[in-house]
C-alpha cells in the first residue's frame, strides 16, 4: 500500500430512531441555523414539519433557503450565500440528497469566500474557513453526506467541477433509511450506479495496484451495492436493503475506499460533468452509460478483465470481453436503464461541445496528460451509439 493519511471526522448517527437525537445535537454547533432543502419533497413527506419541530424544541433561531435544484448551479449557491451573510448563522442544516448537501458545502465555504468561491473549484487557491454543517440525508448515492467534496455547476460555463477541502466534512450526519422509502425506483437506480461508479473509478484508475485490502473492499462493496440495489429497486420499503445501500453509498466515496491507492483519476466523472452540467442529465444515469462505454472500448485492458473476473465473477476465456459487456448490460437491464445517449434523445450534434468541456475539466484537474481528446471523443461516440 502507498503511504496515506486517514482523516474521517464526521459523526454519523444511523438508524430508524436517528432523528430523535436531532434536538440534542443541533445546539452543539451554535444558536443560529440556516435550514437548506430542495424543491419540496421534504414537505410532501412530512419531514419539513419534523425539522421545524426539532428546531423549536432546540430553542434555536433559524431561517431557511429552499428550492435548491438538482445539479446545483453556482448562481443559486451565491443567492443562498447572500441570505446566509444577512442572517449570520452559526451553522447550516442540509436536509435532502446529494444536490442539497453539495450546495450546502459550497454555501458553507462561500459564506467566507463569496468573491473567490469558483476560483477554488478551478484549483486557484483553497478555502481557509467554512461554516459547520449538519446533514440529514434522504437519498443514497453521492456519498456527499460524509466526505470533504462538493460538486456544483457553473451555469455560465455549462459544466460541473468539484472542490475538495477537509473543511467541508459535515460535523454530524443523520442517516435514517426509512427516509429513503419514498425515493422512486429510477432514482434508486441512479443512486446505486452513482455509488458504484465511485468504486469502479477507484478500482480502474488508481496509480498503485498492490493495495490488496482496499481492492478487496472495493470489490466487496461493488458486489453488495448491486445485490441490495436490485432488492431496493423492486421493494422500496425493504429496510434491510435500503440500510445497506445507504451505508455502502456513504463509504463508497469516503477515505476508506481510497486508502493506499496513491493518486487516482475520476476520468468518467470528468466526462459526465458536462452532461449533467449542460443537459441536466441525472448524474448516476450518465455515469452508468459512460461506464458501459469504457468497458466496451477497453475490454482487453488488464483492469477491465480484472473487474469482470473479480466483481462480476466471470471465468477466464478468450471471449471474456464479450461476456463481460453482456454481464454489465444485464445490470443496466435489471435497473431498466438505457445503454446509450441516443435512447435519451440526446443529439449527436452536442458531442463536440461535450468533448471540449470534458477536456477543460481534465486540464483543470491536471489530468490532461493521462487521457487525450481522442480518448474522450471515442468514449462519447460509443456512449452515444451504445
Amino acid at each position: 500500500m502507498k503511504d496515506f493519511d486517514f482523516y474521517f471526522p464526521t459523526k454519523i448517527i444511523f438508524g430508524k430512531e436517528a432523528l430523535r437525537r436531532l434536538p440534542k445535537e443541533l445546539p452543539s454547533l451554535g444558536r443560529r441555523c440556516l435550514l437548506l432543502y430542495g424543491r419540496g419533497s421534504i414537505k410532501k413527506t412530512g419531514l419539513y414539519e419534523k425539522m421545524i419541530s426539532c428546531l423549536k424544541q432546540s430553542g434555536l433561531e433559524w431561517t431557511e433557503f429552499g428550492g435548491i435544484k438538482s445539479n446545483p448551479p453556482l448562481s443559486q449557491v451565491l443567492l443562498a450565500v447572500e441570505k446566509a451573510q444577512e442572517f449570520k448563522p452559526d451553522f447550516l442544516l442540509a436536509v435532502g440528497g446529494g444536490s442539497v448537501i453539495d450546495a450546502a458545502k459550497a454555501i458553507a465555504c462561500g459564506y467566507f469566500h463569496r468573491e473567490t468561491l469558483w476560483d477554488f473549484f478551478e484549483r486557484r487557491g483553497a478555502p481557509q474557513q467554512a461554516l459547520p454543517l449538519i446533514v440529514i440525508s434522504t437519498i443514497a448515492g453521492t456519498g456527499s453526506e460524509a466526505n470533504e467534496v462538493t460538486v456544483i455547476v457553473n451555469d455560465k460555463k455549462g459544466y460541473k467541477l468539484s472542490l475538495r477541502s477537509p473543511l467541508l466534512f459535515p460535523k454530524i450526519t443523520f442517516l435514517d433509511p426509512t427516509l429513503t422509502f419514498t425515493v422512486p425506483p429510477n432514482h434508486t437506480a441512479y443512486g446505486v450506479m452513482d455509488a458504484f461508479s465511485h468504486l469502479f473509478e477507484y478500482f480502474m484508475f488508481r496509480a498503485y495496484q498492490e493495495s490488496t485490502v482496499t481492492e478487496d473492499i472495493l470489490i466487496l462493496f461493488m458486489k453488495d451495492l448491486l445485490k441490495w440495489g436490485y432488492i431496493a429497486y423492486k421493494e422500496p420499503e425493504n429496510y434491510l436493503a435500503r440500510s445497506q445501500i445507504q451505508w455502502l453509498s456513504l463509504l463508497a466515496l469516503s477515505p476508506l475506499t481510497r486508502a493506499g491507492l496513491g493518486s487516482y483519476r475520476f476520468f468518467l466523472h470528468s466526462l459526465e460533468h458536462p452532461l449533467s452540467g449542460s443537459l441536466d442529465l441525472p448524474h448516476g444515469l450518465g455515469l452508468a452509460i459512460l461506464m458501459r462505454a469504457y468497458l466496451k472500448r477497453y475490454g482487453a485492458h488488464e483492469m477491465v478483465r480484472r473487474f469482470y473476473l473479480k466483481v462480476l465473477d466471470l471465468s477466464q476465456g478468450p471471449d471474456l470481453a464479450k461476456r463481460g459487456l453482456k454481464a454489465y448490460d444485464n445490470i443496466l437491464e435489471r435497473f431498466e436503464l438505457p445503454k446509450s445517449f441516443k435512447e435519451l434523445q440526446i443529439k449527436r450534434e452536442v458531442l463536440p461541445d461535450l468533448v471540449e468541456k470534458a477536456w477543460e475539466i481534465l486540464y483543470i484537474w491536471k489530468a490532461e496528460r493521462d487521457f487525450s481528446k481522442e480518448d474522450i471523443q471515442e468514449l462519447y461516440e460509443i456512449a452515444y451509439s451504445g
